[in-house]
């Protein structure tokens, strides 16, 4: 019997449109409080695009992940469908051997957006955070409310991710696949480090 589809992830914003709508209305900052319901109603609209119901819930989806500030360290993971993409921040991070001790976020690879106000420095993507992430002028989606199964991998193929922002550990991740969860998987513990390539560089080295 098929499963149904998971609820796709919905963004923590209790009361923000009516909060900025209402200072917007006492006269303050509202030129720029405009500008950044723009850019948030860009964010939400194209994440939907993003999104799907179709891709397999119990399969199990293979990434390769490749660190990109030290060539040649790279990792294969396996993780399950209805996982979240928090496990799978967590599986890298300790697949290089570091403590898991701050914040991670990802970027879909795809649409991207000039900033609405000299304000807004970089450009608005499609960027979804670790749990508690406040750093951005509206809300985001985060991690731990988003299900590895949930991305249109047909149209959205590679993410970037980064762990400590400010060390910026920066990787590519690329959708490699899913295949069937086998009888021997039920034995596993799931997500998987499949593949270890290159000695990580320290977390914290001693430049002493």
């Amino acid at each position: 019997m098929k499963k149904s589809p998971l609820a796709l992830p919905d963004i923590d914003e209790p009361n923000f449109r009516e909060s900025i709508a209402a200072t917007i209305r006492e006269g303050d900052h509202a030129k720029y409080l405009r500008k950044v319901l723009e850019e948030y109603e860009w964010y939400c609209a194209e994440f939907a695009k993003v999104f799907s119901s179709d891709q397999p819930q119990d399969a199990v989806y293979v990434f390769h992940i490749v660190y990109k500030l030290k060539k040649g360290v790279t990792r294969d993971i396996e993780i399950l469908g209805t996982q979240t993409f928090e496990k799978l921040a967590r599986v890298i991070v300790r697949s290089m051997n570091w403590s898991y001790d701050h914040m991670h976020g990802y970027t879909v690879i795809g649409p991207k957006r000039k900033p609405v106000d000299p304000l807004m420095v970089r450009p608005a993507r499609l960027e979804f955070f670790a749990p508690h992430w406040e750093d951005d002028p509206y809300p985001t989606y985060k991690s731990d409310g988003f299900r590895i199964c949930q991305i249109d991998y047909q149209k959205f193929p590679k993410l970037e991710f980064i762990f400590d922002f400010g060390d910026g550990h920066r990787f590519d991740i690329t959708f490699r696949g899913t295949r069937a969860q086998s009888s021997d998987d039920l034995k596993k513990k799931f997500p998987l480090l499949t593949d270890q390539r290159g000695i990580a560089p320290q977390q914290y080295p001693n430049y002493d």
